[in-house]
């Protein structure tokens, strides 16, 4: 063998060996919290400190428009406040609204979503609740509602705050939240969007500053399955993003926070986008489980017949598995009683069965009932009988009048040997 030919060998050898260890390394991302979930949010693939608190900044704003969509309808006419300009800092980003401007709520929630301009966040806040602050206390409610533990607003611009925190984890679930209401997953999705003039102000075109979606603001960090999402970056919170990317049948969700901006490079870009090929390259979707798979059988009390029936699946569970893993390794949690009383219905939901992976919760589905089971009306009136002697009151009346029944009958024995022995002793005594 050459010396060429061997040394072609072992590049080939090194090649294959290093891409191997690219795709399954863990991503080292400079960021001080990530998290990367499945678009459903029901399967975390990757995290990194994902319960720190940490300051959102402009990512603020997207509790700020689910909270404002659910406080009044997108075609609502908001009328800028006077006084607009008292809550608004000469360095806030702001698409310049003008005292008495009316403009929908629904160009509003773009502005502030794609835009993330402060005075559209404040504009929404006057016209949902009259003050920030009250506003402010909806968005804190609503965070209890969605189990936001790590989570706390002071204000719905991002404006930088102690009390203003949130986490990658609970971030994740926000976005989640906004990706099921169809109107704003519309607008989160969107690159830009253009909103009509109004009677005071000329039409306005606005571009998100994710830069993984589009190449507006910069071209570099362009990544071809990123799809719109939001950008942030403060001095305190340094820099972040949460974003969606799909390709093929994987579609995922990221959240990045705490990353380093200097002058030439902004690391949440760089560092969700390798988070994302993490998955895209080391993750497979499977399937765990099919609609109507028989998962487990129960036992029926008081049924006509066998009093036994089949379990089956609700729906089909799937899940992302690492590629070199198979499907065995996702565990399966049954949650079945041990039993159940008739009449059945086909369809009835008896139970559940829960699916984790590496730890992670990745899906659940209803057991429901193969068929009809009737309930046999012998069975039912036997059982009803044991089931009430069964109960614990019945049970010590039925003990203390056994006592009192055995008591009885001893008494009345005794009298009987004694009145018997009476007799034999008369008898003998006539005898005599």
């Amino acid at each position: 063998m050459n010396i060429k030919f061997r040394v072609l060998i072992a590049y080939l050898f090194f090649a294959v060996a290093t891409s191997e260890m690219l795709v399954h390394a863990t991503p080292e991302i400079k960021a001080q919290s990530a998290i990367l979930a499945t678009l459903n949010g029901d399967q975390i693939l990757f995290e990194k400190n994902a319960d720190k608190k940490m300051y959102p900044a402009n990512l603020t704003k997207l509790m700020t428009a689910l909270v404002a969509y659910g406080r009044c309808n997108e075609e609502d006419t908001v009328i800028i406040s006077e006084d607009i300009k008292n809550y608004i800092s000469p360095f806030d980003q702001t698409m310049n609204l003008k005292p008495g401007e009316g403009i929908s709520a629904g160009d509003l929630l773009k502005a502030i979503i794609i835009g993330s301009y402060n005075d559209a966040a404040i504009a929404l806040s006057l016209h949902c609740a009259e003050t920030p602050e009250a506003f402010v206390d909806i968005m804190n409610e609503q965070a209890v509602k969605l189990n936001l533990f790590g989570t706390n607003f002071a204000n719905p611009t991002g404006e930088h705050s102690e009390m203003n925190y949130t986490t990658v984890r609970d971030m994740l679930l926000i976005y989640k939240k906004i990706y099921s209401i169809p109107f704003l997953r519309d607008i989160v999705d969107k690159a830009y969007t253009t909103i009509p003039a109004t009677s005071k102000s000329k039409e306005r075109t606005f571009w998100t500053s994710n830069s993984l979606s589009n190449g507006y603001y910069s071209l570099r960090y362009l990544y071809n399955y990123a799809k719109g999402g939001k950008a942030s970056a403060s001095t305190f919170g340094g820099s972040g993003v949460a974003c969606t990317a799909v390709k093929g049948n994987s579609r995922f969700i990221c959240v990045v926070l705490g990353s380093v901006q200097d002058e030439s490079v902004n690391y949440s870009f760089i560092d969700a986008k390798n988070i994302f090929e993490y998955g895209f390259n080391n993750f497979v979707l499977k399937t765990v489980l099919r609609q109507n798979d028989i998962v487990s059988e129960i036992k029926v009390k008081n049924a006509k017949g066998e009093g036994r029936t089949l379990l089956l699946a609700e729906k089909t569970v799937q899940c992302y598995v690492k590629n070199d893993d198979d499907v065995s390794n996702v565990e399966q949690i049954k949650n079945v009683p041990e039993s159940i009383v008739a009449p059945l219905k086909e369809g009835d939901a008896v139970g559940s069965v829960v699916y984790t992976y590496n730890g992670y919760p990745v899906g659940e589905a209803q057991l429901l009932a193969e068929g009809d089971v009737a309930a046999s009306k012998i069975k039912f009136l036997f059982g009803s009988i044991l089931w009430f002697v069964s109960l614990r009151y019945v049970k010590l009346f039925l003990i203390v009048i056994f006592g009192a029944v055995a008591a009885y009958a001893i008494v009345v024995a005794s009298v009987l040997i004694k009145a018997h022995k009476s007799q034999k002793i008369k008898k003998a005594d006539k005898t005599k």
